[in-house]
């Protein structure tokens, strides 16, 4: 292995071990606090970055030791496939896109997607015990009487936890994802005009 081979990885290294900081940190500045609870913040910002600088494999790699952090500091921990759920697969789907270079707002909306079901199926598995009692009905009504559109399986049972973790998981998700949409193009056309 030659000197510039061991710069470029020492490089790759520093920058991931930054992101993951730079994330870790981010993740403590809320930009707005759900009402169910999760918090919209900027903590995906240097890790999506990473991922389309570098590509899938340091992603991955800043999302999984991202994730493995974020469950030391504010650990929910129910079962080992949760935290799969929750804290593994989420982060490091995050690598994905490094597949997304010229295209940044498909990656984002692709990872964003994954990640969603990630959570949903947690949600649906490990938490369903925190769905409100009646929301079924609730959400039936609202759909019914505010656009008249009824959904007769919103009235069974089974339906409940699924609901219940989409829209608590959407609440968080679909924002962060609306967010990063916005703002990752400009950045990264910014970043790679900078001189190295």
């Amino acid at each position: 292995m030659n000197s510039h081979e061991n710069i470029r990885r020492t490089r790759l290294i520093t920058e991931t071990a930054v992101s993951v900081a730079l994330a870790t940190f981010l993740g403590f500045i809320r930009l707005y606090r759900l009402p169910w609870g999760g918090a919209l913040s900027l903590k995906l910002l240097p890790l999506i970055y990473l991922a389309f600088k570098h590509g899938p494999k340091a992603g991955m790699a800043g999302g999984l030791l991202t994730g493995l952090i974020t469950l030391i500091l504010d650990p929910v921990i129910l079962h080992p496939i949760q935290v799969l759920l929750d804290y593994g697969f989420p982060y490091i789907a995050l690598g994905i896109l490094g597949w997304f270079p010229a295209w940044p707002r498909l990656g984002i909306a692709v990872t964003s997607v994954i990640r969603l079901l990630s959570h949903v199926l947690s949600g649906v598995i490990y938490f369903s015990a925190y769905a409100p009692p009646q929301m079924n009905d609730q959400v039936y009504h609202f759909y019914s009487d505010s656009f008249g559109l009824t959904f007769p399986f919103l009235l069974n049972d089974w339906t409940t936890p699924w609901l219940y973790s989409i829209l608590y998981n959407s609440s968080v998700i679909i924002p962060e994802a609306l967010l990063m949409i916005l703002i990752v193009p400009p950045i990264l056309r910014r970043l790679n005009r900078m001189p190295i």
